[in-house]
């Protein structure tokens, strides 16, 4: 029931047609596959299913690749963890690690270290056009532009989310999901590592947000979802992006 009421506001999410023209989409696409098939690896094992345990393995390999297509992709481990703790069930996150690791192992045989990569990455950042992007502007700036890929749908249902953290927050998974989805956006927003252009960098935790929609009550939906579809094209039509 859920996944149904979030379907019509994620086609309507301003940010799905950078989704469908930027790599960052691609990148989206990737890792939220590899959290359904841990999901759908932990559901395997409460079950005594046979796909359990390839699909968890499966799910290490694509969240592992995941970070190796995007440095802040790292963040989506909190997803992970997210995903981990509905289950209550550790071996899948057991075998997604191990898959994640023979990713990073792979890359490390072939010559490319993850950390050696990130460090001179930042460095070569902060030696370009980080320093003509002040900190104290896109701190902020960085959440308007998420906010504006994501919709006013989302920040009505983020406000009900808050609101009801305090009530299960461990056991629901649109609450536990949307948490983490958020608490990703956050760090990689005071890391100062994404200063401009987050309406797409941050589509791969900004999805993550729409499950929260399942949360607005019923008899306002259409409005809402006018309002999504006004914000899509007005963004769409009055903003020039590169891509």
């Amino acid at each position: 029931e859920a996944a149904r009421a979030v379907l019509p506001f994620a086609v309507l999410t301003p940010g799905a047609v950078w989704i469908g023209v930027s790599a960052d989409g691609l990148f989206a696409g990737v890792t939220a596959t590899g959290l359904a098939l841990l999901a759908l690896s932990a559901r395997g094992f409460t079950d005594g299913r046979r796909y359990a345990v390839p699909a968890g393995v499966a799910a290490g390999l694509l969240l592992g690749f995941g970070i190796f297509l995007s440095y802040g992709l790292v963040l989506l481990g909190l997803l992970a963890v997210a995903v981990a703790v509905l289950a209550r069930q550790w071996r899948a996150a057991a075998l997604a690690i191990a898959g994640a690791l023979v990713v990073v192992g792979l890359f490390a045989w072939a010559g490319f270290w993850w950390l050696d990569g990130y460090h001179l990455v930042v460095e070569r950042y902060y030696q370009g056009v980080a320093l003509v992007r002040p900190y104290s502007y896109w701190v902020w700036a960085d959440l308007a532009a998420v906010t504006v890929a994501l919709g006013p749908a989302v920040v009505a249902a983020l406000r009900r989310g808050v609101a009801g953290a305090g009530r299960g927050l461990l056991s629901d998974p649109v609450l536990l999901l949307g948490a983490a989805a958020l608490l990703a956006i956050v760090f990689a927003d005071v890391s100062g590592l994404s200063k401009a252009e987050t309406e797409r960098i941050w589509l791969p935790f900004g999805v993550w947000l729409l499950p929260l929609t399942a949360l607005l009550p019923r008899p306002g939906r259409r409005w809402w979802l006018a309002a999504q579809a006004a914000t899509a094209l007005a963004v769409n039509h009055l903003l020039l992006t590169g891509w």
